[in-house]
């Protein structure tokens, strides 16, 4: 008798993200270092070493994991010189969180702060090119409006987080400098 198989696998829901990286070993240290994630499964090309796919679990979320492969048109963010999406972090630690990103070489995009809707919230850019937004709620707001009246009253801009920075941002540097990584983060 065979066995019903399950279209979505245990533990999964119907959208996985799936993070492109340059050394997706190094990638995976960190983030099990950082995030405290837990590495699940790996599986790795035998002639190069590369990553094909690897299972990470942050809290109850699963996020795959690979390297990037420029012959086949899968690129990291520092292929392309930046990323068009973001993943964001629920956290009771975000603080602690925040501050092992940045002691691990992220960049800070948005400062980890109080916000007006509610939460304590920064954005971070990892050494790998990858944005994460990391945040605790801190407070219950109502959906009245308040929101958009209380951030005209902060000075915090959703659309130019860093317009009055003169400094490179951390996504910049990269782009222009990817030996800033280091030759353990490159592609062997």
């Amino acid at each position: 008798m065979t066995r019903k198989v399950a279209p979505i696998p245990k533990g999964y829901r119907t959208v996985t993200p799936q993070l492109v990286v340059r050394n997706a070993q190094a990638a995976l240290a960190y983030y099990e270092d950082v995030l405290g994630a837990i590495v699940l499964s790996r599986t790795v090309a035998e002639d190069t070493g590369l990553v094909l796919q690897a299972e990470l679990k942050i809290g109850t979320s699963v996020i795959r994991v690979m390297d990037e492969m420029p012959a086949f048109g899968i690129f990291s963010p520092l292929g392309f010189g930046g990323t068009a999406v973001g993943m964001h972090l629920y956290l009771a630690d975000a603080d602690e969180i925040w501050q092992r990103a940045v002691a691990a070489g992220s960049g800070i995009l948005v400062p980890l702060a109080d916000m007006p809707w509610g939460e304590r919230y920064g954005k971070l850019i990892d050494p790998f090119g990858h944005v994460w937004s990391v945040s605790r709620r801190i407070a219950q707001i109502p959906a009245s409006g308040s929101v958009e009246k209380t951030s005209q009253t902060t000075g915090f801009s959703v659309h130019e987080p860093r317009a009055d920075n003169v400094d490179q941002t951390f996504e910049q540097v990269m782009t222009q400098q990817p030996q800033a990584l280091g030759a353990d983060t490159q592609a062997a």
